[in-house]
């Protein structure tokens, strides 16, 4: 099992999961933020890369309009 932390609450993998696979599980439009892993921004371009690991902490981040 893997145990990770998304904006600081624990979630358990069953399998190796990329953090494309993790957001669209989610139901988190890809487009619609920002991922942080383990306090390193991760470009959009790698999410489909980039596979879960035990502990990893993930911090999301949407774009606000305001004025």
């Amino acid at each position: 099992m893997i145990l990770i932390h998304i904006n600081n609450v624990a979630q358990s993998l069953t399998q190796p999961t990329s953090l494309a696979e993790l957001m669209l599980a989610q139901n988190i439009a890809l487009d619609s933020i920002a991922l942080v892993l383990n306090t390193q921004v991760v470009p959009r371009n790698r999410w489909q890369t980039i596979l879960c690991q035990h502990e990893d902490k993930l911090e999301l981040f949407s774009a606000v309009a305001g004025g």
